[in-house]
């Protein structure tokens, strides 16, 4: 039975991309360049850590950025400014989890169901040089400059299915629409080598990230990770691929020599209204995308941290970036949109 709702979810999808690519469909454009980071698969690949990280080095390079964001889950509808140039301008429930995240590492982000006018909205109120748009692989309806294709190499894309049979939003082969490629736990992966030479043999630019975890934090102060030594560390997170977190979690307290007694998986994007944990543990540690939506109360009470993940890539792909997307015309000139 899946098998047969595989296949047919597959011509969808090759329907859909084929109208869009050969223009039956027409895609609108911003007057401001637009970057896609998006991926094959659902769930947790690194999307929202690269789109961090894309966006503070090309701040450091002195571009104003704005992420474009649908804003998954959020309490919200319309096109709203999560946060400007100066401030976040709402909670995390109208913005939803993934853009308050980004919002709070100090980058403008404006989510929409249209991300088009999300942009319009960002040109008005922001006035970025380039735009992110985040989660946009399948987001055809947006013209963009380059599109990132990001995946966990535990997981090769082309080595699974398409939904429900397995994980595929879209067939493997579409990597093929990606100008360049991400891979993040390469040194994960079982078999390193086989990721490597298809992504040679692919012809596609690509870059390894490398996964930078020091820190934890309780929203009110920042801890080293050695906080967590002798300890005895509860676990819980609500993410697309809560195995990737666990499986983090478990290699660090091999590392740092803490024992983790329990173990909780709640659905992505759980908004943890109703979180009830043991006072078993000394302390419980989460991600950073859950530890937002917990109340301080509640933090204090069970004595949660997030752990501070990030992704870092050689200095070269943000060159590469920079180098095809922009123009002395584009840095200097921004022409007008209509209607804006």
């Amino acid at each position: 039975m899946f098998r047969i709702i595989s296949l047919l979810y597959g011509t969808l999808a090759y329907i859909r991309r084929f109208l869009y690519e050969k223009a039956f469909f027409k895609k609108k454009k911003l007057p401001v360049p637009v970057v896609s980071i998006g991926n094959l698969s659902v769930g947790g690949t690194g999307k929202t850590p690269l789109t961090i990280f894309l966006a503070k080095s090309l701040q450091k390079k002195g571009y104003t950025v704005a992420v474009l964001s649908r804003g998954y889950k959020r309490k919200s509808s319309g096109t709203v400014v999560v946060r400007n140039k100066e401030k976040i301008l709402t909670r995390w429930e109208e913005a939803g989890d993934e853009p308050f995240l980004i919002a709070l590492n100090g980058i403008p982000v404006v989510v929409s169901k249209s991300r088009y006018e999300a942009g319009k909205k960002a040109i008005k109120e922001i006035n970025p040089d380039i735009f992110i748009l985040d989660d946009g692989f399948q987001h055809y309806q947006l013209y963009r400059d380059l599109d990132i294709l990001v995946f966990d190499a535990t997981k090769p894309f082309w080595n699974d299915k398409l939904l429900p049979a397995g994980r595929l939003r879209e067939p493997a082969s579409f990597y093929r629409f990606a100008d360049l490629i991400v891979v993040n736990r390469l040194d994960k992966s079982k078999n390193p080598e086989e990721i490597t030479d298809f992504l040679k043999k692919t012809g596609k630019e690509f870059f390894i990230s490398k996964e930078k975890m020091e820190k934890i934090t309780n929203i009110m102060e920042e801890k080293d990770l050695s906080f967590l030594k002798g300890k005895k560390v509860g676990i819980f997170s609500g993410l697309g691929n809560n195995t990737q977190f666990f499986e983090t979690a478990i290699r660090l307290s091999k590392d740092l020599g803490f024992k983790i007694i329990e173990k909780k998986s709640f659905p992505d994007h759980y908004d943890y209204k109703k979180l009830s944990l043991t006072k078993k543990p000394d302390i419980y540690l989460t991600t950073e995308k859950d530890i937002i939506k917990i109340n301080q109360d509640l933090i204090d009470k069970y004595r949660i941290y997030a752990l501070k993940y990030s992704l870092e890539l050689d200095e070269k792909f943000v060159n590469y970036l920079e180098r095809k997307v922009f123009s002395e015309k584009i840095k200097n000139e921004k022409p007008e949109l209509e209607n804006v």
